[in-house]
């Protein structure tokens, strides 16, 4: 990608800027301008004539497209572009009726998806010839309750696994979706957060471990049955249980332990984790489970400092980001030989007004791009960013809400 089209498809792009590249001579660049929310309605609507239909089609699914435009790409001659319309959010109710019929299946699967597909339309497109369109349709979450359980008995379990998905699906259809003979359609229905506790519980028995971390990483699932997943013989099941934000301090202690390394990431990335174990994980001799608890929010202050001199870039990078690492350790890790450590210093909420002057200078453009972006920045290294020689790092100063007015 090139960096006229980073900035094309930066959605804090000025418009003025925004409104020179419509017209680059790049496809490439024309495209991502088409696609950018912030891209004003003008050169949006001419966009929507432009030669080539990938741009057309940016503009075509643009929320920021105006309707008046949005009617006409839905005539467009090429499906690509129809499809886009299709997807829109803000495609009338009437037009997406229209581009229900149409000929090609990708644009009817796109009016299955869309959340603003009316529910007669919704309710024609589930009896869709295509398997493509009718999944569309049961991933759709205004997609009622009577036409997710027809969808439920499709024949096709890419639907069917998409009913199991959607949190319109009434419980009873998904306990009987628990007992589908495709693994895939069961998964969903442990992940799905309106499966009732009885369901869980049977899945929790589920010859396969991939369901049954999905019910360990359940938000419902009840606390004793999280316990009892705890000690499953399979370690993917167990670091499920490890992930899940509802498992209890003591459950973590004991999985902490546990032989298989993976689960070992869930316990380090657990709010629930106690800070004393997450003190002693941070010593562990994989450089991801460190990485974990660096970017814990209950990782304490000492131990955010101990894993500021780690070895690893990555590490210091997340000690860096982390909202609770101490101002001391914030100065030092400023002066970080690696670019990305000395950023996340610069985007951290809690650095101090004078490490984000001093960061303002960094010869790092990424880095001077995370000032101009954090809030605390003060205006006078605003003003100064706002003239910087990186079109990134002055889109950053116009994005930020305490930039100097001109």
């Amino acid at each position: 990608m090139t960096d006229k089209s980073e900035v094309a498809e930066n959605p804090n792009t000025p418009v003025e800027t925004l409104t020179k590249l419509a017209t680059d001579k790049s496809e490439e660049v024309r495209r991502a301008v088409g696609l950018n929310p912030n891209t004003p309605v003008e050169t949006l609507t001419k966009l929507a004539t432009d030669e080539d239909e990938w741009v057309r089609r940016g503009v075509a699914a643009n929320p920021n497209t105006p309707v008046e435009a949005l009617i006409k790409l839905a005539a467009d001659e090429n499906g690509v572009v129809r499809s886009g319309v299709g997807l829109n959010p803000n495609t009338p109710g009437e037009v997406l009726t229209k581009l229900a019929a149409d000929k090609s299946e990708e644009v009817r699967r796109a009016v299955g998806l869309n959340p603003n597909t009316p529910v007669e339309t919704l309710t024609k497109l589930a009896a869709d010839k295509s398997e493509k369109v009718r999944s569309g349709v049961a991933w759709n979450s205004n997609t009622p309750g009577e036409v997710l359980t027809k969808l439920a008995a499709d024949k096709s379990k890419e639907v069917r696994s998409e009913v199991a998905w959607n949190s319109n699906t009434p419980g009873e259809v998904l306990t009987k979706l628990a007992t589908d003979k495709s693994e895939e359609v069961r998964y969903w229905v442990a992940a799905n957060s309106n499966t009732p506790v009885e369901t869980l519980t049977k899945l929790a028995t589920d010859k396969s471990e991939e369901v049954r971390r999905a019910v360990g990483l359940n938000p419902n699932t009840p606390v004793e049955l999280l316990i009892k997943l705890a000690t499953d013989e399979n370690g993917v099941v167990r670091s499920g249980v490890a992930w899940n934000s509802n498992t209890p301090g003591e459950v973590l202690s004991k999985l902490a332990t546990d032989e298989n390394e993976v689960v070992h990431h869930g316990v380090a990335a657990n709010p629930n984790t106690p800070g004393e174990l997450l003190t002693k994980l941070a010593t562990d001799k994989s450089e991801k489970v460190r990485y974990w608890v660096a970017e814990n929010s209950n990782t304490p202050v000492e131990t955010l400092t101990k894993l500021a001199a780690d070895k690893s870039e990555d590490i210091r990078w997340r000690v860096a980001a982390n909202p609770n690492t101490p101002v001391e350790t914030l100065t030092k890790l400023a002066t970080d030989e690696d670019e990305w450590v000395r950023r996340g210093v610069a985007a951290n909420p809690n650095t101090p007004v004078g490490l984000l002057t001093k960061l303002a200078t960094d010869e790092s453009g990424g880095v001077r791009r995370m000032v101009a972006g954090n809030p605390n920045t003060p205006a006078e290294a605003l003003t100064k960013l706002a003239t910087d020689k990186s079109e990134d790092v002055r889109c950053g100063v116009a994005e930020n809400p305490n930039a100097p007015k001109k």
